[in-house]
């Protein structure tokens, strides 16, 4: 096709994969790790151990013995796979597990394989003809994904700029009265730049607008924070009667799978429980993820999670701090594990991010669409595997590596790049 009659979508996944190309050839997507036996965040890449700061196994919890032996339990008992949609069976280990979430969370539970999964089940149901959706621009891609289908299907869709509580009031005043409903989508903890949604005054805009309803993917504030690892919305906002989250047990949880929570006697769990498509027509959790969240789920709620979560904190503090002084020029400096470095362009970006491997510590390079065009950068994360010389060593690097590579920490970004001339 010539470039001339490309429509817009063609331009940018013709111009995303000649990034990405760049970005495999340098070694920093894709990657097939070269150990046998994984343990205390390092990996073998390209024959190098390197630190592993791309983890989102913020607790330490997915090579615990506890959990390891939970899966092996569940696979002696019920094999590998229990080969049946739970839309007619499925192993009562389901059971256990949401009895136990229902504890953490005080919601009604269903577990379902994926939050990708999750998202598709639950937005066709939840948001109806009638409804309009407003989604954070930053909300992550695989809810975006879902909007499409309530796009496909007639409903309007309307992006708001990230995090940005006046611009969300203002869209909801406008739409509010002219549809049934208005529905938000937005995370917990943005997966990208590690900041947190301004829960508190989401809840405010909830009782001020009685048609307003949110739903949240939490799934990088589960586990590590809150009470009995509840997450980061619920732990702000407890339960709201037009709230639902969706949650992973594949990140600080260490086992697999997804979570959707609803307030206890919502009229659309047992709809979404029955009616979801991915819930039907996708496989299940298998036995072995099933075991490890049980184990997961233990843990969580015994007093060994608050000493872990105290550990992690420390670690925000200490990593907070490090940035600062360091003059490193993070998107923000919120409380998580999850911290992203703006460079601007996706060159000077991923020479950065190939300058950390080669000194044996792995981040991960951030350019669009994981980030707007501009923002390319430099994401990356911290673990219980982690040591305080370990996090200290590597923001050194970084400081050193950014100023070889740019000559300053100070960044200027530049919002109008080579592919917005390209697109225009």
């Amino acid at each position: 096709m010539r470039s001339g009659s490309a429509s817009r979508q063609e331009r940018l996944l013709r111009h995303f994969y000649r990034d990405l190309q760049d970005v495999r050839a340098l070694g920093l997507c894709r990657i097939r790790v070269e150990d046998h036996v994984l343990s205390d965040g390092i990996l073998t890449i390209e024959g190098q151990q390197m630190l592993n700061f791309g983890s989102a196994a913020y607790l330490g919890l997915n090579t615990d013995a506890r959990l390891k032996a939970g899966a092996i339990d569940a696979i002696e008992r019920f094999g590998t796979v229990f080969s049946s949609s739970t839309a007619y069976t499925s192993i009562d280990l389901y059971t256990d597990l949401e009895q136990r979430l229902e504890e953490i969370t005080g919601g009604s539970i269903i577990v379902p394989t994926t939050t990708t999964l999750a998202h598709l089940a639950a937005l066709p149901i939840l948001v109806g003809h009638g409804d309009v959706v407003l989604v954070d621009a930053q909300a992550h891609a695989t809810v975006h994904l879902a909007t499409q289908l309530l796009v496909a299907a007639g409903i309007p869709v309307k992006a708001v700029p990230h995090n940005d509580v006046a611009a969300l009031e203002s869209a909801v005043s406008e739409h509010v009265n002219q549809h049934d409903r208005v529905w938000y989508l937005a995370d917990g903890v943005y997966s990208m730049f590690g900041d947190v949604a301004p829960v508190a005054e989401i809840t405010r805009l909830l009782d001020r607008f009685e048609n307003m309803h949110v739903y949240y993917d939490d799934a990088h504030g589960f586990g590590w924070h809150g009470q009995a690892g509840r997450g980061v919305v619920l732990e702000q906002s407890g339960w709201h009667p037009r709230i639902v989250v969706a949650m992973s047990l594949a990140k600080s949880w260490g086992s697999g799978g997804a979570v959707l929570a609803f307030p206890l006697g919502s009229e659309a769990f047992d709809v979404i429980r029955l009616c979801g498509t991915t819930l039907g027509f996708s496989g299940p959790l298998h036995p072995a993820e099933l075991g490890a969240s049980l184990a997961a789920a233990a843990i969580h709620l015994s007093p060994e999670l608050s000493e872990r979560q105290q550990r992690l904190n420390a670690q925000v503090d200490l990593v907070r701090e490090a940035l600062q002084e360091a003059q490193i020029p993070v998107m923000n400096l919120d409380q998580t594990p999850l911290w992203f470095v703006n460079i601007g362009q996706t060159r000077e970006a991923t020479a950065i991010a190939r300058k950390m491997m080669d000194e044996g510590f792995f981040l991960n390079a951030a350019i669009f669409p994981l980030v707007p065009y501009g923002n390319a950068g430099l994401r990356f994360t911290h673990t219980l595997y982690h040591t305080e010389d370990q996090i200290l060593s590597m923001v050194e690097a970084l400081a050193r590596n950014i100023k070889e590579v740019l000559g300053t920490t100070e960044i200027v970004i530049d919002l109008r790049s080579e592919i917005a001339a390209e697109l225009d």
